[in-house]
């Protein structure tokens, strides 16, 4: 199976040029959900379907999507208490509130609240789903400094894109299993896209069925210095990891920040026409990286001509 890169591509430079997007503004929302924008949300909300609603769904077991259409935020319940991935952008706490609490969850009973990127549309919400839901934090050490600075300072954005700081409570590393009750997940560090970029991993079952459930971390550089970036001088080696770690998971279901990364709603739809593994694909994860990293190179290939031209 061979991902779009391009189109992708198209959805994920989101943050690179967001600030000239009108769709925010025009995006309705149940009334449930609504807040009024903070001064930053049209920064962030570069692509329509980051804030439209999308009515919450079993992906499979105990895992949920509660997100809006466009973005992958994600909900595994267990016994115990609940983890969130993701939080959507600036303005987008209430959407994801009003999905998990249409499942006849209670906001409390999320304890961990994962990230996945400190990125505006994937962490923008979560000061506010930790002031509402009281869970606690966890990233990747790489991520936390960029976390708590509110977006800005980027290597690759500086401070064009900010959000609400986040506190993280608890840093993880690479291969790090966390277990909250019945519940375990493990971070795998797949850094790049943001230096603490983690793809999340975790199994659900399903009468007597578990799966290897991957939250893929984006391997994407949409318009990203990769050449001679002071702020990020191992930004090449990082990806080139990265590529390798996502092709070596365990793949049942693959899912990610941006659906389309993993063509994730085409994928439903089949399941909602009657095929009811269309969501498994084990070969996925790595068609997603070899793409990533055919993009990738071209991109750095291009960097290395035009600064060769320049000296």
């Amino acid at each position: 199976m061979r991902l779009d890169l391009k189109a992708l591509v198209v959805i994920l430079i989101g943050i690179s040029g967001c600030q000239n997007s009108p769709t925010l503004g025009a995006i309705t929302q149940p009334s449930s959900a609504k807040q009024a924008n903070t001064d930053t949300d049209h920064f962030c909300a570069n692509d329509p379907s980051w804030t439209a609603p999308q009515t919450p769904f079993r992906v499979y077991g105990n895992t949920w999507h509660v997100g809006p259409r466009g973005l992958g935020v994600f909900l595994i319940t267990g016994p115990t208490g609940h983890v969130l991935i993701d939080g959507g952008i600036p303005g987008g706490a209430p959407l994801i509130e009003a999905n998990i609490r249409s499942l006849g969850i209670n906001l409390h009973d999320i304890k961990w609240i994962l990230v996945s990127q400190a990125h505006c549309d994937h962490v923008g919400g979560i000061a506010q789903l930790v002031r509402d839901t009281g869970a606690i934090v966890i990233a990747s050490g790489a991520d936390n400094p960029l976390l708590a600075r509110g977006g800005n300072d980027d290597p690759q954005y500086a401070d064009r894109f900010p959000f609400s700081p986040v506190h993280v409570t608890r840093t993880v590393t690479d291969g790090e299993n966390l277990r909250l009750g019945d519940l375990l997940l493990t971070a795998h560090l797949t850094p790049g896209h943001t230096k603490g970029n983690t793809t999340w991993t975790w199994e659900s079952c399903e009468d007597m069925r578990c799966l290897h459930m991957v939250d893929v971390g984006s391997l994407s550089a949409p318009d990203y210095k990769l050449i001679e970036n002071p702020k990020y001088p191992d930004i090449v080696k990082d990806f080139e990891y990265s590529f390798k770690v996502v092709e070596a998971l365990s793949c049942d279901i693959a899912l990610a920040p941006h659906p389309g990364m993993v063509d994730f709603w085409a994928r439903v739809a089949k399941r909602g026409q009657g095929d009811a593994d269309a969501l498994i694909d084990p070969t996925l994860c790595r068609a997603y990286a070899k793409d990533a990293r055919e993009s990738f190179n071209e991109k750095l290939t291009k960097q290395r001509g035009d600064t060769s031209v320049t000296q």
